[in-house]
Order: structure tokens, then sequence, then C-alpha cells
């Protein structure tokens, strides 16, 4: 009896020398993640997700490498089902985490001179009564606070965040029929759950996780060309990361359809052979590697003006929120008035926490 191929094969002694070596490069990514935790600069909870991948990512290589070289462990249907689970959900993991970023871009822009203080990046941007207030700029930053009389686009900021809720939505689409697939992995290999169903699955959320990439593809690119105030740096690494997770979900779209009737099957379509391995690794671990790289590379929190929360809002503030947050702020700012000034860097880092 038939069932799909496992995406990446089976771990036999070949696929030690990559499962170690990606276990040191998602290591190395560690030191990184951490400083981006600890640094008030560049800390944000919109990453947590591809953070979480990370830490996970250096486990399962580890267990794989152990697969590699012990006979007793390699065809283990549970390794090997958590494996599936991690691999169709790894990609879909950093994809959404870039939706949050992503409306960061879309929504700073719309804010006006008025209203900056609502936004995500004022959250970062030390307050005027501090001397050491500064913009968050630099060439292809996001353009900080708006000069005064700068317009605001309130109903275009509705639209932004009705289209970030509608792709957070639609990545449960992804999330849910990849769990129930790769889950149920093991069952397919014991006969016991119909392998097309386990493959039909699969597609589907392949198939939603690529249209959803596109899709952060396409808005990030209509708002490099249409808001001034866009982080272009921000847009290219939004770009870049999606046309990554494009990559991953068209490889996964290209080799699903394999089936084999055994795990240690070495025959054509069991995705065990020397070059169904390199493209695995190659177009498979390579992108998300890099993607996770990249969003801990790049301070993304001063990039895109993502602040610690990034944009939590359903809808702009009323008229008593104002109210309440102008009061906390003079509290904040007698506050602030009436500490020596040997502390005001203490206070502008407290602000930026």
């Amino acid at each position: 009896m038939s069932f799909p191929s496992p995406v990446g094969g089976t771990p036999y002694p070949e696929d030690f020398a990559p499962c170690v070596i990606f276990a040191i490069l998602y290591g190395l990514l560690v030191p990184l993640l951490v400083f981006r935790c600890c640094d008030a600069r560049s800390r944000t909870t919109l990453l947590i997700g591809t953070a979480c991948y990370i830490i996970e990512r250096v486990i399962l290589f580890s267990f794989r490498a152990h697969q590699a070289s012990h006979d007793s462990w390699r065809f283990s249907t549970g390794i090997m089902t958590w494996m599936q689970v991690d691999f169709g959900l790894g990609f879909i993991g950093i994809a959404n985490d870039l939706v949050n970023i992503s409306r960061c871009l879309l929504i700073n822009p719309t804010y006006g001179s008025d209203t900056y203080a609502q936004s995500p990046s004022a959250e970062s941007n030390p307050p005027a009564y501090m001397p050491q207030r500064r913009p968050l700029l630099g060439s292809g930053y996001f353009a900080g606070e708006p000069l005064p009389g700068t317009p605001d686009h309130p109903r275009q900021r509705f639209w932004s965040r009705r289209f970030s809720d509608f792709t957070n939505l639609a990545f449960l689409a992804a999330i849910v029929p990849g769990i129930l697939s790769s889950s149920r992995y093991g069952s397919a290999v014991n006969g016991l759950t119909k392998s097309s169903f386990v493959m039909s699955l699969r597609y589907v959320s392949a198939g939603i996780g690529l249209f959803l990439a596109l899709l952060l593809v396409s808005s990030a690119v209509w708002a490099r060309l249409n808001m001034p105030r866009v982080s272009k740096r921000g847009a290219d690494i939004i770009i870049g990361v999606s046309t990554l997770m494009c990559v991953i979900a068209i490889y996964r779209m290209g080799v699903m359809f394999n089936t084999t009737t055994s795990l240690d099957s070495r025959a054509p379509g069991a995705l065990n052979s020397p070059g169904s391995k390199a493209l695995f690794y190659i177009f498979h671990i390579l992108p998300e590697w890099m993607a996770a790289l990249i969003l801990f590379g790049f301070n993304i929190r001063q990039m895109l003006g993502t602040g610690k929360w990034g944009d939590w809002r359903w809808k702009d503030e009323t008229a008593k929120e104002k109210t309440k947050r102008e009061a906390k702020e003079a509290k904040r700012e007698a506050k602030w008035r009436q500490k020596p000034a040997n502390s005001d860097k203490v206070a502008t880092e407290s602000i930026n926490a």
C-alpha cells in the first residue's frame, strides 16, 4: 500500500552532514535572536513566531542528524510525523509574522501630524519634551514623525487594517489543513488513513500559503510605489522574505504528488535519492534559514516603525481614549522633568523599551 512520500525523504547517512550544517547555522542565529530580545531599540513581539521557529529548528536538525547516523531511529513514524508537521508549517509561520510586520508598513504612513501619536512608530520615538528626540530614520527607513500639516488618511488606514485582518484569518486556512495532514502522516504510513486525504490537505495548505505570500509581495510593491512616506527598505524586506516563502511553497507543490510503499524505499518518487535530498535542502531549508537571518539581521522595529507590539488597534482611538492617553503622557512628562539631568538617557531608553 502506498502513501505520500515524506518531504525531505528519510534521513540516511548522506543526510548527516547537511543536518549538522543547518543545526549549526540555526544555532548561530540564537545569539542574534537573544540580542534582538534584550536590546530595547530592536525588541518587538512581532517576530516571536520566527524566534520559536529558530530554536525548534536547532532541535529538529539535531534529531535528524541522529536519525541519519542511527538505524534504530531512522524509521520512527513518530519522529517522521513531527518533522512533516514542522516542515509543512515552518514557512507558513514565518509568513504569518510577515503579515503583522506588513501591517505596520501599510499603517504608519497613513498617519498625519495630528494623529501620529497613535501609530506603532510613535512608541519607539522619544516624546517631544526629551532633548534626545530624534527621527528613526536613515535612507530607506520609515520617515518617522510627519511634518506639521501632514494630512491624515483614516480611510486608507481602515482598509489596510481590514486587509491585514483578512490575511491573518486566511493563514488559519493554511495552518489547519497543514496540521491535519501532517499529524495524520503516521496513520497514512501505517495504512490507517487514506493517503489521498493526507495528500489533498497538504496541497491545500501549501497552495493557500503560496497565494498569501504572493499577496504580501503585491501589497509591499503597491506600498513602495504609492506611499511616499513608506519604508523603502522595509518594503524590500517584506518582498524578499515573501518571495523566499513562495519558493518553498512552489517546491512543496512540485514534490508532494510522489508516493512510496516504504520509508526505506530508494525507488524513484520516494524522495530518498541524492538529487531529491539536494533539492530539499536548497529549495526548502535554505530559504527558510535565509528568511530568519533577514528578519533578525535587520532592526525590523526601527526599519518599519513597529514599536514593541505593532499595530494592535482595531480602529482609531476615540476622543475619550485620546484624552486618557494625553493625560498619561502629561503625568509621564511631569515625572520626567522632576528627574536630574543625568538620568535623561535612562528615561529615553525606558521609552524605547
